[in-house]
């Protein structure tokens, strides 16, 4: 089952001579049905070079489109690595033998990125499932369109709305976490689907508020003499008008409270566009290795693992970390920092937008 386009590397067949010497070369994977090898094309040719009569093997009992998984795999964690074109090619393979696996689920295969693979199933003709449901690295089987997913549960919860969460998640094949969140978007009146609008009926229901009309200006006062002249009781009635609400001297406009202003010795209020100093990631890693969502979950523990290698806090050890590198170095270096440093700015873009679509 060759891979590679070219054949094998006659450089590389080489390389493995010189590295083994008279040692006894790795076995090869060879597949039991036809005797047909999955992996170790360029051993078996520094063997037959070499004059061995014999290599060690390892079988398997698999059917083709096994061995094929079985071959990407093994080619891309030793060895001579797949060029691009012969893993685009052998990513198309597997998607003809696979079309109900995902594209994150091929990718880690193949060494694509997801947004290739999509981009392969879109040419090929058989890169779409026929229930419309795609198994993930997980090995469970999801919709390809998330909201339909959730709209199904919408309408099982809708006919059956004493039903308990877990026979909503089982009937309509979403998960317990999905079927959460939908329920309690339908409680608020809100579209099942994540991105989805408020019903017309509870846009409708917002009505939009009169504006207050301006107060009149005072009109300025003729003379000193014309104040004095005015009677005593008109003068308590003008102070009693002065306490009112401002919205009583408007033409007919509503009537609004006023707003106190704050004293001098309130706390002031927070500046716009200000926000604090975000904690420190040994603070925030000790609170989410005690979450049940992150303890339990492989991606969560993978994540804070990731964070521990990656992530640094201000000026923590950074001194030390520029006197560390010669001056002949800093000039390779820098950029490779402000590469690392654009690619940390994006994924803090990413979490924010997630942010921003959770309720």
């Amino acid at each position: 089952m060759s891979l590679r386009q070219g054949g094998t590397d006659a450089s590389h067949i080489q390389l493995l001579i010189d590295a083994a010497g008279s040692s006894e070369l790795p076995p090869i994977l060879v597949q039991m049905d036809g005797y047909r090898i999955i992996d170790g094309l360029h051993r078996l040719e520094a063997a037959r070079l070499r004059g061995d009569d014999s290599i060690r093997a390892r079988f398997l009992d698999c059917s083709n489109s096994e061995a094929l998984v079985i071959a990407m795999k093994a080619n891309g964690s030793h060895g001579l690595p797949l060029s691009k074109a012969d893993r685009v090619s052998g990513a198309q393979r597997v998607l003809s033998s696979h079309p109900d696996w995902s594209d994150r689920a091929i990718a880690g295969i193949t060494g694509l990125s997801a947004k290739t693979i999509a981009s392969l199933r879109d040419r090929s003709a058989d890169g779409a499932p026929l229930d419309g449901k795609r198994i993930g690295r997980d090995g469970k089987r999801r919709p390809v369109d998330a909201g339909e997913g959730r709209r199904r549960a919408a309408e099982y919860i809708t006919a059956h709305p004493n039903a308990p969460l877990r026979q909503v998640a089982k009937e309509t094949d979403v998960s317990l976490g999905t079927v959460h969140d939908v329920s309690a978007r339908l409680r608020r009146g809100d579209s099942p689907e994540r991105d989805g609008r408020q019903p017309a009926a509870a846009q409708s229901s917002v009505q939009p508020v009169q504006a207050v009309q301006p107060v009149q200006a005072f009109r300025p006062m003729q003379s000193v003499q014309s104040v004095q002249a005015v009677p005593a009781m008109r003068s308590v009635r003008q102070a009693d008008e002065a306490t009112r609400p401002a919205a009583a001297m408007c033409d007919g406009g509503p009537r609004v409270p006023l707003r106190v202003a704050p004293s001098i010795d309130a706390a002031p209020a927070p500046r716009r566009n200000h926000t604090d100093a975000p904690p420190s990631w040994a603070t925030v890693a000790a609170k989410m290795a005690g979450d049940p969502t992150i303890r339990y979950n492989a991606g969560g523990r993978e994540f804070l693992r990731w964070m521990q290698l990656h992530a640094i806090d201000p000026d923590e050890d950074r001194r030390e970390l520029v006197d560390a590198v010669p001056p002949h170095w800093l000039g390779v270096i820098a950029p490779i920092a402000e590469r690392i440093g654009r690619e940390w700015n994006l994924l803090a873009e990413q979490l924010k937008s997630k942010q921003e679509m959770v309720p």
